[in-house]
């Protein structure tokens, strides 16, 4: 799998997805095996989900350097975001982790093995 696979698969993902309302999507492919993907998801109820991620693909694992996704209610407000930016050093998913209404650790989470219910 190179950048471009990747990205492909992401947007394909996208599209299937039925609570998706409209996107927008941005790829800056650094070279064929590191790139950087940005985008912004409308969800039915209203609510957006902004995302990024900056991978790196090696023996055909996505590697996600640096992610962020922030889900957040049609009025701007904060519903739940996940990233990896490494500060909470105290978190047993260190650097994983989510902010609800405090800083709770979480698993890896990724656009192509989210679900849908």
């Amino acid at each position: 799998m190179n950048t471009r696979e990747y990205f492909s698969q992401i947007e394909t993902i996208i599209n299937d997805c039925p609570i998706i309302t409209h996107f927008s999507t941005e790829f800056d492919e650094i070279d064929q095996f590191m790139g950087y993907l940005k985008g912004k998801l409308d969800l039915m109820d209203g609510s957006i989900l902004n995302f990024i991620e900056f991978i790196e693909i090696e023996n055909e694992i996505v590697n996600r350097l640096k992610y962020k996704y922030h889900w957040q209610s049609e009025n701007g407000e904060l519903i739940e975001r996940w990233d990896n930016v490494p500060h909470h050093r105290e978190i047993d998913t260190f650097p994983h982790h989510k902010h609800e209404n405090k800083i709770l650790a979480c698993a890896r989470i990724f656009l192509s093995t989210s679900s849908y219910t």
